[in-house]
């Protein structure tokens, strides 16, 4: 039992992959309710569903610009203020570039293959559905799952490690954020509601393991 309390996170993934694996028509059935034969995903072009979409690739190129100049001006004597920033942009970057960046756009996006909602024979398209997390062949670059989009949604949970007291709050602004984010996408035909929860995952864990790695390096230099 205190295993699983260690590892309730773990636990919790599984438990919805599992959940996603035994009742796959969950998701055409979320999917479903943004979609009619005749207007198709009807709530595609929602002004606050379309602001959404184009807000992450902003956030994105912010982050891409930020992080490393700061990272970079902290070197320098002129900007010693910068010095104690240093090591939380350090962090944000990596966890950016593995996380959203690295694991859920290459590895996942692009080698699972599976098909769109829009895509697939049940709403309009011409490709076979698939499980949540079983690789297919209905889709070669780009595809479904995950949501890249929602990770960047997701991506404000890592500051709650730069502030461990509002750790609590941080989880809950990246879920809300990612949640809102994911949401638009479901309702526009470009993911499934697992391909939301499964990004989470993703986001989640990476900055999990990027924090503790630092963390225990920083001890090990110090011993």
């Amino acid at each position: 039992m205190r295993l699983i309390r260690r590892h309730v996170d773990l636990v919790l993934m599984l438990i919805l992959g599992l959940i996603f694996l035994l009742f796959p028509t969950l998701d055409l059935t979320v999917s479903g309710w943004f979609y009619q034969p005749s207007l198709g995903f009807f709530l595609a072009k929602e002004t606050l569903f379309v602001f959404l979409y184009e807000l992450v690739p902003a956030m994105v190129h912010l982050l891409e610009i930020a992080l490393p100049l700061i990272i970079l001006l902290s070197f320098n004597p002129l900007q010693r203020y910068l010095v104690a920033h240093r090591k939380p942009a350090v962090y944000l970057a990596l966890v950016l570039l593995l996380g959203p960046g690295l694991l859920v756009n290459e590895v996942f996006k692009n080698h699972w293959d599976r098909a769109r909602p829009k895509q697939i024979v049940e709403f309009g398209g011409d490709k076979i559905f698939t499980a949540a997390g079983v690789p297919s062949d209905q889709c070669e670059r780009n595809c479904s799952f995950v949501c890249g989009h929602a990770s960047m949604g997701f991506y404000f949970l890592s500051f709650g490690y730069l502030f461990p007291r509002q750790r609590r709050r941080w989880l809950g602004i990246g879920i809300g954020l990612g949640g809102l984010i994911g949401l638009a996408r479901i309702a526009q035909g470009a993911h499934f509601m697992s391909d939301v929860v499964f990004s989470f995952f993703a986001v989640y864990f990476t900055a999990k393991l990027v924090y503790a790695l630092i963390e225990n390096k920083e001890r090990g230099i110090q011993s």
